[in-house]
C-alpha cells in the first residue's frame, strides 16, 4: 500500500470524523427530557371577565368599555383578508385614562377567538385601524375601532381579552 500524503490523511481525518458525528448524533436520540420544565411565558388571568358595552374599571383611574360587535364586509385592503373569514366584526374601544400619567398604548394588545375557531384582526380601511399609536395624555379619553375575522358564523362565541398594561380584561359574547 502507498504512503498517504499528509493532505489525504486530514481529508480522510475529517470525513472519518462527519461520519462519527452524524452517527452519534442519529442514535442519540433517547426519551430523556430537559432538566428545566418552566414556561417562558405566563399566562395571566383576567382581572375581570364582562360582558360589552359593560365599562370596566382597571384602577389607577383607568376604565376601559368595548362596545357591542357589528357585522361588515371588509375591503381587498384590509389586513388577513386573504384568509377570508366567513364573519367580519368590529367595535369601538373606549379608554378613560384618569390616571396622572399618559398611558403608553404599546401596552395595549387585543386578542379575539370564537370557541374552536380562529380568529384574527382585519384592520387597515373603512376607519377601522386599530389602537391609537399616540400616548394617551393623564385625564383624556379615546375611542377607536378595531376590526376581526373569524372563522365562525354570526352568533357564534366571541371572546375578546383585552391587555392594557398588567391588567387583562375578558369580554364576553357573540359575533354580529
Amino acid at each position: 500500500m502507498k504512503n498517504l500524503s499528509t493532505k489525504k490523511k486530514v481529508i480522510i481525518g475529517i470525513a472519518l470524523i462527519a461520519v462519527l458525528g452524524i452517527i452519534r448524533s442519529v442514535t442519540n436520540g433517547g426519551d430523556e427530557l430537559p432538566a428545566d420544565k418552566s414556561t417562558l411565558v405566563e399566562e395571566v388571568a383576567p382581572v375581570a371577565t364582562i360582558a360589552f358595552d359593560t365599562p370596566l374599571d382597571l384602577g389607577g383611574g383607568v376604565f376601559v368599555t368595548v362596545a357591542s360587535p357589528v357585522r361588515f364586509t371588509p375591503t381587498t385592503f384590509m389586513t388577513n383578508i386573504d384568509q377570508k373569514p366567513k364573519t367580519s366584526n368590529s367595535f369601538q374601544v373606549t379608554i378613560k385614562n384618569g390616571g396622572s400619567t399618559p398611558l403608553d398604548f404599546t401596552t395595549v394588545s387585543l386578542v379575539a377567538a370564537s370557541g374552536e375557531n380562529v380568529c384574527f384582526d382585519v384592520l387597515g380601511d373603512l376607519d377601522i385601524n386599530g389602537a391609537p399609536t399616540e400616548a394617551l395624555a393623564a385625564g383624556a379619553t379615546t375611542t377607536y375601532t378595531y376590526g376581526v375575522g373569524c372563522q365562525a358564523a354570526a352568533g357564534d362565541p366571541l371572546s375578546l381579552t383585552v391587555q392594557i398594561g398588567e391588567s387583562k380584561v375578558a369580554v364576553e359574547g357573540k359575533l354580529a
